[in-house]
């Protein structure tokens, strides 16, 4: 029985001692791009998505070295057997490298020269009582030989993903893409000093709770991820998912209304304050089959009305009413030009802040949500006629 070396080219039996002095590659290795409608990405079409393959040798040890992006968003996570997440490490969580500036801490300077970072994926069980990923200043570290129940792991893939860039930027944020190095770890020699976590330190926003639901019924039902769908979302830990099945009517609308949750304004080039609601949000089109994204609309290309809502139209093929315009606060979609194919919307919220408690973030796999869940920031969605828009 064969299982892949880490790198191309080069098999590796199982029987091998694979502690051995075995050769490890020169240079700097390339990144997969993958398209945002990538099977099971559960694609978000402002996202950057890439991943490199790995099979596992406790003495090597990938080494990732970047720069922080100009860009919303910024994770990585490490998959292990069967494709299941063994850590995923967001853009707050990773300690820059020594005299360099992390800017997705709220009040770090966002245009900082100096923001580089070193992320390693070490093939060894974590240290005792430590979880998966260890923060540490120039040496990050993914423990990646075990799953997080303590199974071995055999291999999988390293994914890097990068959210909607600031304006001016390519989709890599304007800072490349961090560049993949092989070095071999002796094993006797591992370096297993522990550091302490760090969480982004916000300051308290004051949410003054309610529960209303919003007027009139809802006819769309949302629901969680279930728990297959959930276990391949890479970015699990900090992205919250509700799903809905849409119908589509040639002759109708489908009008969702919901309260805009607040955001950075990083596209701008403005920093992370840490008194935004959350990181990012989105709506996006998937098709059910393969979890394909089709098309997103995200929270910075969305107009939102005088008191803060979002009113957005979808059309699977009606014209466009003549009252649906963004001077009126409206967001119109046809989907019409899409694949011919059932869809699903995803709401997507991600890294939301402890003091926002308007979010799918505390239910389980599969719950249905519903407003008194979120309150006014649950997306309530209707069909309805066209004239019913027309002046």
């Amino acid at each position: 029985m064969y299982t892949l070396y880490p790198y191309p080219g080069v098999l590796q039996n199982a029987a091998l001692d694979i502690t051995s002095d075995l050769p490890v590659p020169s240079g700097t290795q390339t990144w997969i791009h993958e398209p945002s409608n990538s099977l099971t990405l559960l694609g978000d079409f402002h996202a950057n998505y890439n991943t490199f393959p790995y099979s596992v040798v406790p003495n090597v040890e990938i080494v990732i070295k970047g720069q922080f992006p100009f860009a919303r968003y910024l994770s990585f996570s490490v998959i292990g057997n069967a494709d299941l997440t063994i850590a995923t490490v967001p853009d707050y969580a990773l300690l820059p490298d020594p005299g360099n500036t992390n800017p997705f801490l709220p009040g770090e300077d966002w245009n900082a020269k100096n923001r580089s970072y070193t992320l390693k994926i070490r093939f060894t069980a974590p240290p005792e009582n430590s979880a998966h990923f260890v923060p540490e200043a120039g040496n990050n570290i993914v423990y990646a030989g075990t799953m997080p129940w303590g199974e071995p792991n055999i291999q999988g893939t390293i994914g890097l993903r990068i959210y909607a860039p600031s304006i001016g930027y390519n989709a890599t944020g304007g800072v490349g893409y961090p560049e993949i190095t092989y070095q071999s770890v002796p094993i006797n020699n591992l370096n297993l000093q522990l550091s302490n976590s760090i969480q982004p330190s916000a300051k308290e926003k004051p949410h003054t709770p309610f529960y209303t639901s919003q007027e009139g019924a809802c006819a769309l039902s949302w629901s969680t991820l279930d728990r297959k769908s959930a276990l391949i979302q890479y970015d699990y830990n900090d992205a919250y998912i509700i799903s809905s099945e849409l119908i589509r009517s040639s002759d109708k609308l489908l009008y969702l209304r919901w309260k805009a949750p607040s955001f950075p304004n990083t596209y701008h080039n403005i920093g992370i304050s840490g008194m935004e609601d959350m990181r990012y949000w989105s709506m996006s089109f998937v098709s059910p089959v393969g979890l394909i994204g089709l098309y997103t609309l995200a929270d910075f290309e969305t107009v939102t009305d005088k008191n803060g809502y979002v009113n957005l139209i979808i059309s699977f093929g009606a014209p466009r009413p003549s009252l649906v315009t963004t001077e009126n606060g409206f967001n119109w979609i046809d989907v019409n030009h899409l694949p011919l194919v059932p869809l699903q919307l995803f709401y997507r919220n991600k890294i939301i802040s402890d003091s926002f408690p308007y979010s799918a973030k505390n239910l389980e796999s599969g719950s249905i949500v519903t407003s008194s869940n979120m309150g006014d920031y649950y997306p309530c969605g209707n069909y309805i006629l066209p004239e019913s828009l027309s002046m």
